[in-house]
């Protein structure tokens, strides 16, 4: 349903009858309906009573909202990651910050560049060790794959390496404040793009 939304099969404002979808998915009203609720969650999905769901709309003060989630929720993670994480899980993520650098100097895809970032801060989570803040992050998950920030790909490597070093070293607020100011970097670059009208909020 999230894929459906996100690839524009579902406009929106559109109204999401539960007993279709249950029949063009296959599976049962109960499953839709739970789905329903996790896509709310994340602002995919809006409900109005007495009238049923809907496809939300996406609009730039919940974009730019999801950075200060964002921010909070990786602020916390790489405390715990400081306390958890391995060298070899972080010697993992700093080389996928290399490939996501090798592969935008390549010339390679914006959209697959920016999926490779949103896995980088999301194992970034995971290694945390806290199930209840992975779990969290899944409902802004889906705003990251309508965002290009755009942003120069060395610098980005080159603050996700600074991160990463700091973890290792356990040097948490100096962690802290270094996820904090890549995170708030990207949100200033895509409201920059929205004020120049660069960037039009929408899920396709």
């Amino acid at each position: 349903m999230q894929q459906m939304i996100l690839s524009g099969q579902c406009r929106s404002g559109s109204k999401l009858v539960q007993i279709q979808l249950a029949r063009q998915l296959g599976v049962a009203q109960c499953v839709v309906r739970e789905a329903l609720l996790e896509l709310q969650a994340s602002g995919l999905v809006e409900t109005v009573d007495n009238r049923g769901a809907f496809v939300g709309e996406l609009n730039a003060e919940r974009l730019l909202e999801s950075f200060d989630v964002r921010e909070a929720h990786e602020c916390l993670a790489v405390r715990l990651c400081c306390q958890h994480a391995t060298r070899a899980q972080l010697r993992e993520l700093a080389e996928l910050a290399d490939r996501i650098w090798k592969f935008a100097a390549a010339g390679g895809h914006d959209e697959e560049m920016a999926s490779l970032d949103r896995e980088f801060h999301q194992r970034l989570i995971h290694l945390s060790g806290n199930s209840m803040l992975v779990r969290l992050s899944e409902h802004y998950r889906a705003l990251g794959k309508v965002v290009r920030a755009g942003r120069d790909p060395r610098m980005v490597r080159d603050e996700h390496l600074a991160l990463l070093k700091a973890i290792e070293e356990g040097r948490e607020e100096d962690a802290v404040r270094l996820v904090r100011d890549h995170i708030r970097a990207a949100k200033k670059a895509v409201e920059e793009q929205i004020l120049s009208r660069s960037f039009v909020p929408k899920w396709v």
